[in-house]
């Protein structure tokens, strides 16, 4: 499976490859798990992915329903080779991020039971994570990204549209809405950092979302930027693109660094046709 942007495709595979080989990989490098608390008492579980270069770059990693941090066990140490520094959590309900303290003491968070608000909660778990980034030494606190997939992009949205200190956003398959967590209204407010979605043409209510979400953008001049959408042959939803699409991590890690430094991103390759046959998948 392959990725293309609608813009015009301004630059080779080869090209963006050749980029990415001039970055150098650090090896031996180290993971740590650290222990956070929101303004309300959750406990929050990560994984930090720290970089010997600094000041660093950082990312943090935000997953959908229904998974953990181990979404991006395999994406984060690209980043971390390639100089980004990351942090991937788990929201609160999911992993290891199932207690609250209460003035009755400890309880269990199940996110079966969540409602809406629990999951709009999870905006203060987001920021608690960005809170700990800013404040760890090494780290470039101007240059602060979100990553989210599917329903975890669209809380990165969410933060970013609250947070002008988030220097970039990447969404994976986000939606107009997931689980009462919305985007048409709040996407325009995105206007301070770059933005780049990318989604699979047949996965359907996160591809008319994507394509929505940009027409919104352009539509009350939030951006004049022609390529914030990148589509993705085949079928695959949120962090699964990353495993399935061809490049696709590296295509990303590319962007980032361009949209740190303010300077044009390679464009994503050409693919071929899209298989008739690929089968949609279903909308979470």
């Amino acid at each position: 499976m392959f990725c293309y942007s609608q813009s015009v495709l301004r630059n080779s595979l080869v090209t963006l490859l050749t980029v990415l080989a001039a970055q150098p990989l650090v090896l031996g490098q180290t993971t740590r798990t650290v222990h956070l608390r929101t303004t309300d008492n959750v406990g929050i579980v990560g994984t930090w992915y720290p970089v010997r270069q600094t000041p660093a770059p950082a990312v943090l990693l935000v997953h959908s329903v229904e998974r953990n941090r181990n979404t991006w066990a395999s994406f984060a140490p690209i980043l971390q080779k390639n100089g980004l520094a990351a942090l991937a959590i788990d929201l609160r309900g999911y992993g290891e991020s199932t207690r609250k303290q209460t003035a009755d003491g400890s309880v269990t968070l199940d996110a079966s039971s969540f409602t809406g608000g629990d999951y709009r909660d999870m905006l203060l778990d987001v920021e608690t994570a960005v809170d700990w980034l800013q404040a760890q030494p090494g780290i470039d606190t101007k240059h602060i990204a979100l990553i989210g997939e599917s329903f975890g992009a669209n809380i990165a949205l969410r933060y970013a549209a609250i947070n002008e200190d988030i220097a970039a956003v990447v969404a994976l398959s986000p939606g107009i809405t997931y689980r009462g967590v919305r985007t048409d209204d709040i996407i325009s407010q995105v206007s301070h950092a770059p933005l780049r979605i990318f989604v699979s043409q047949y996965d359907p209510f996160a591809f008319e979302s994507s394509k929505r979400l940009v027409e919104i953008r352009k539509e009350t001049g939030a951006t004049t930027a022609t390529n914030e959408l990148t589509i993705c042959t085949g079928n695959l939803h949120g962090a699964d693109m990353l495993l399935g699409v061809r490049n696709l991590p590296q295509i990303i890690v590319i962007w980032l660094k361009a949209a740190f430094t303010q300077a044009p991103a390679p464009a994503a390759p050409p693919s071929p046709p899209v298989p008739p046959d690929a089968a949609p998948v279903p909308a979470k």
